[in-house]
């Protein structure tokens, strides 16, 4: 028989072995963070050795030190700008303090340069501009989403406060101001360079407005969304049955997606809900950080009965290429020219010095896992927009050939 004593000792051996286990897994665990770590500081050393070389050369022998001194943190700030610009990700850049408040004291209530309606960003020597509102007198002009000014008048906008780019564009409606334009291309390395006239203006534009169009005895529903508000899927539904309420039969519906810009993701997501069945695939959101997300329908799927043609143009981008691409990979028709090519989702991190950068997070995926980012949707039927015969007689050539497209549908 074992003496209590002796089972005493047994038990302390059996602490001090998961002690001593504790100790060297802990001791291991150390080391091998400690030499992840320092692996990672290595590569980050090599890879920017040559700017580190370069500090150290200026630091010890360049002449004018107060020079120096006085310009290090200009030239940092300046480094962070170019070294994100290298990218080539348009959406992508970092913002310094003097750009950043800028932006956020002038254009976070006002989002748009008064009477021309397009919302903007001051870079260095130009103003980006990243959405242009339908019907409004940018998009009448042409303007597009990515479009530099570099010129207002007379006036280069290089050495120019917000404040001072918003003043020699705001005026009084009615009154003209000209814009020096930069735009790239689809290739992304060649430009076009022009002069745009633009008439300021007021506008008010409803979120979604319907009509019930009467052709060869079939009764065809246009539904134009202008705006993509938390709102627009219950609008749009809001439309179709009180058009459904007065016409008691509806053939088709012809969907206007022309001149939309910009979207919430949740709610292109909501509209698609009620045109396609409970389960389906709609879109896929995939991350460098994070696992991706499958968004799918979860409701009712009444529309989808209904013949459907689908109305784009260059400016049809981000949330509604989702819906566009969608229709288009389930066999409906998209008619007009190629879309804007923009899916991908930015997200902005703010620095405790006022400055922030503005970078691409995630992009969006087709349920075919397409990716139209810089590309663009290619519609089944290209049809170019008839700007004389508009201004003769307000006839939209594009709706026209919308409507016999769905006549041959519904037959």
């Amino acid at each position: 028989m074992v003496d209590k004593k002796s089972h005493k000792f047994y038990v302390l051996d059996a602490i001090l072995f998961i002690v001593f286990w504790m100790i060297l897994w802990w001791w291991i665990m150390v080391w091998k963070q400690n030499t992840l770590l320092n692996t990672l500081i290595q590569n980050k050393e090599s890879k920017y050795s040559k700017f580190l070389a370069i500090d150290w050369i200026l630091e010890r022998e360049f002449y004018d030190q107060e020079l120096l001194n006085n310009s290090s943190e200009e030239m940092v700030e300046w480094a962070l700008i170019w070294y994100v610009w290298a990218i080539n990700d348009p959406y992508t850049v970092y913002l310094k303090e003097d750009l950043n408040t800028d932006l956020d004291n002038e254009l976070k209530n006002v989002a748009w340069f008064a009477w021309i309606w397009a919302v903007i960003e001051k870079q260095d020597s130009y103003v980006l501009i990243s959405e242009v509102l339908k019907w409004s007198p940018a998009a009448k002009a042409w303007l597009l989403p990515l479009d530099k000014i570099y010129m207002i008048e007379d006036k280069t906008v290089k050495d120019l406060t917000t404040n001072e780019i918003l003043e020699l564009i705001r005026w009084e409606k009615w009154t003209d101001v000209n814009l020096f334009i930069v735009r790239e291309k689809k290739g992304w390395d060649e430009y076009d360079k022009f002069w745009v006239p633009l008439t300021r203006d007021e506008i008010n534009i409803p979120s979604v407005k319907s009509e019930i169009i009467e052709k060869d005895w079939k009764k065809l529903l246009y539904l134009e969304i202008s705006i993509m508000s938390s709102h627009t899927t219950s609008l749009l539904l809001d439309e179709f049955k009180e058009s459904l309420n007065s016409a008691w039969k509806i053939d088709g519906i012809i969907l206007d997606l022309r001149g939309n810009t910009w979207g919430y993701l949740e709610e292109a997501v909501k509209l698609l809900w009620h045109f396609f069945p409970k389960g389906t695939v709609l879109v896929k959101s995939k991350y460098q950080a994070y696992e991706g997300i499958e968004h799918i329908s979860d409701w009712r799927w009444e529309l989808w009965k209904y013949p459907i043609v689908i109305l784009v143009d260059q400016l049809t981008a981000s949330a509604w290429e989702i819906i566009t691409l969608k229709f288009q990979e389930s066999g409906k028709t998209i008619i007009w020219m190629k879309t804007f090519g923009k899916w991908s989702i930015q997200t902005v991190q703010d620095f405790t010095d006022w400055s922030s950068l503005k970078y691409t997070v995630w992009r969006r995926y087709s349920p075919n896992d397409v990716s139209i980012d810089k590309e663009w949707i290619t519609p089944n039927i290209e049809i170019e927009w008839d700007y004389e015969k508009f201004k003769e007689d307000w006839t939209d050539n594009q709706l026209e050939a919308a409507k016999e497209e769905l006549i041959k549908e519904i037959k």
